[in-house]
């Protein structure tokens, strides 16, 4: 497929990695860390992930806060800081009100607009997505939330992207999915999205089977010229 901005009638963002920076819970507590903090950090981002296919694949399904949670613990263990439970309380309180990226704010302004709708689809729990998106001032620029709490598995399951369609109403190729993350839009290109890979660190696009991003951008500042009134 082709990009095509003009058939689009929404844009539905992944929000952890994507909208908001899941390493910003660690560097907000810097100081317990010193230099393993971004070690830490992938290593915790790691864990989640993983046990979030896991889960899917295998239908047992617990909230992704929970699951963050259990992510934290084991990554605290392999740290050696398990008995740590100040840090483990300050690093789960802070991912409750999670830095977005300094572009997730313009762009989503830009968008509105621009009269382009802009919704969430999310692995997050619809509390803790509820919680970042209003701590961080951009609830109001969100039209709707879609959790995996609704379907209750997570993504790439095409289960999860079935619901963006049936939400929104509207046609699978009317939606442009944008995320950070290459397996996200490898189960979005075969749901029939629009997609666009958000490559902020310019990394090589990775084999996806066939089911690779139709466009990338190195900034969601870009994002808005893609769906300026020339192109719509």
């Amino acid at each position: 497929m082709i990009f095509k901005p003009e058939m689009a009638k929404a844009c539905v963002f992944d929000m952890f990695g994507t909208l908001f920076n899941v390493h910003s819970c660690v560097a907000a507590c810097q100081e317990h860390f010193g230099p393993e903090g971004t070690e830490f950090s992938a290593q915790w981002r790691r864990r989640q992930l993983e046990y979030s296919w896991l889960r899917a694949g295998m239908k047992r399904y617990v909230p992704f806060w929970q699951l963050t949670r259990d992510a934290l613990d084991v990554t605290l263990r392999e740290f050696g800081r398990a008995a740590d439970l100040e840090l483990r309380s300050r690093l789960l309180e802070t991912y409750l009100c999670i830095e977005p990226y300094p572009d997730s704010g313009p762009a989503l302004t830009a968008l509105g607009k621009l009269g382009v709708r802009a919704t969430v689809l999310t692995n997050g729990s619809r509390d803790m997505t509820e919680s970042a998106l209003t701590s961080s001032g951009l609830r109001d620029r969100i039209e709707e939330v879609m959790s995996a709490d609704d379907v209750r598995t997570f993504k790439p399951d095409p289960a999860m992207y079935a619901m963006a369609p049936e939400v929104l109403g509207v046609e699978p190729h009317e939606i442009v999915f944008i995320s950070a993350h290459p397996w996200d839009l490898a189960g979005a290109t075969l749901a029939r999205f629009q997609t666009l890979w958000v490559n902020r660190t310019e990394e090589t696009q990775p084999e996806l089977l066939g089911f690779g991003p139709h466009l990338a951008i190195g900034s969601l500042s870009e994002l808005p010229g893609k769906f300026s009134s020339g192109q719509r």
